[in-house]
């Protein structure tokens, strides 16, 4: 619950540009039972707004509709506004949250707090419009730490020299670093330095507004192709991770230099519309490959690639994608 907490607070931070300090609500213990068994309850000023928030201790979710009565039950003890908080919430029922006007938070995803007459969806948005896009270099490297948990310094040099780029490319990539304020940044003598304090989900939540999708094009192939060393993305990828269904059409990803590589030596027939037995290639922005797991796309590059779906079954796979995550 600590964790939880902490993250609101970071969260609500660096989306609002204002800090917030939860504490214990002391007059939590007159509720029923079964509230205090559920939730644990704090109280919060947010933006001038007393919040009384209800933080979801259970495994499983529960429907709005009974969110909604618990909140009602919470409001009638006092002259504050009630804000559900979950570590996750899957996107189905965060629609039907919105449509109930079912205050909430899910940190590190998304808020809703209608009270404050603020769509603050659309202000989040705006907020990740203005911030620059790393580059894919940049994205690379932050996937490496991620993966590799790296907690130890590193140079230009010596990052390059993992992840195949020149050390003149990863100095761009430490800069933008810098720039975004994110990692230690150091020189000893003429030589920088680069250390990341933490890793796994705080890194996680603090570079999300600068990266972006890999996939730089999409097109599709006859059946003919061999898939060769592609790995499964898009869909296809999805589909193994969660229980989303198989998508008619499978999807490998390549990096563009790869993908230059294979219309070199093979005969590749493109299309223009996708046919019976077709493939759909996903041209990266950096290579899929040293990321991949047992022959797909990494979990993190899957969701950048997917997370502007209209789809509300990706969405919803999506969501446990990153459940699925072991940080």
């Amino acid at each position: 619950m600590k964790k939880l907490i902490h993250r609101l607070e970071q969260y609500l931070r660096e989306t609002l540009g204002t800090p917030v300090a939860p504490h214990p609500w002391e007059k939590s213990s007159r509720l029923p039972q079964y509230l205090r068994e559920r939730y644990r309850f704090f109280k919060m000023d947010v933006l001038g707004t007393e919040c009384v928030l209800m933080a979801d201790t259970g495994e499983e979710e529960q429907t709005p509709a009974v969110i909604g009565k618990h909140l009602d039950q919470v409001r009638s003890r006092g002259q504050f506004e009630a804000v559900y908080v979950r570590h996750a919430v899957t996107s189905y029922n965060r629609k039907r949250l919105i449509e109930q006007k079912v205050p909430f938070i899910v940190p590190g995803n998304q808020m809703y707090l209608p009270m404050l007459g603020i769509d603050l969806r659309e202000h989040l948005k705006r907020l990740r419009e203005k911030k620059p896009v790393f580059s894919p270099s940049t994205q690379a490297l932050i996937l490496h730490v991620l993966w590799r948990k790296e907690t130890d310094t590193v140079t230009p040099a010596e990052i390059a020299h993992r992840l195949g780029y020149s050390a003149m490319t990863m100095t761009r990539a430490f800069d933008e670093l810098e720039t975004a304020g994110i990692g230690e940044h150091s020189v000893m003598g003429k030589e920088r330095h680069l250390h990341f304090p933490e890793t796994g989900t705080p890194l996680w939540e603090k570079v999300l507004p600068y990266l972006n999708t890999p996939v730089r094009k999409r097109l599709y192939v006859a059946s003919s192709m061999q898939t060769g060393n592609g790995s499964l993305a898009g869909q296809s990828a999805l589909a193994r991770y969660t229980m989303l269904a198989e998508p008619k059409v499978p999807v490998f990803a390549f990096s563009a230099d790869e993908w230059k590589v294979r219309m070199q030596h093979d005969q590749i027939v493109e299309l223009t519309l996708p046919e019976p037995g077709a493939f759909e290639i996903e041209l990266w922005k950096y290579t899929p490959a040293p990321f991949a797991h047992d022959g797909k796309v990494d979990r993190l590059s899957l969701y950048l690639s997917l997370r502007d779906s209209t789809d509300e079954r990706i969405q919803s796979a999506l969501d446990a994608l990153l459940g699925g995550m072991e940080w």
